[in-house]
């Protein structure tokens, strides 16, 4: 599961501030918050929003999942 709602909250931010902040609809938000991996523009001003990754927003537990290999 990816980390936007855990960052929202963390920067005290509603799913409708978050959207109107980064240009989609709330149910976009949404989506998102519950596994929907959004295009690349919209993760990028995520991660710059946050001050943090692609990678940490999205795909950190993957990365430390047994099952990834990083060779």
């Amino acid at each position: 599961m990816n980390r936007v709602k855990l960052y929202r909250k963390k920067y005290n931010l509603t799913q409708l501030d978050l959207s109107e902040i980064i240009g989609v609809t709330k149910d976009y938000i949404s989506q998102i918050e519950r596994g929907r991996i959004p295009g690349m523009e919209t993760a990028n001003k995520l991660a710059k929003l946050f001050d943090t990754t692609i990678d940490e927003l999205f795909f950190e537990d993957i990365k430390n999942s047994k099952f990834y290999n990083d060779k």
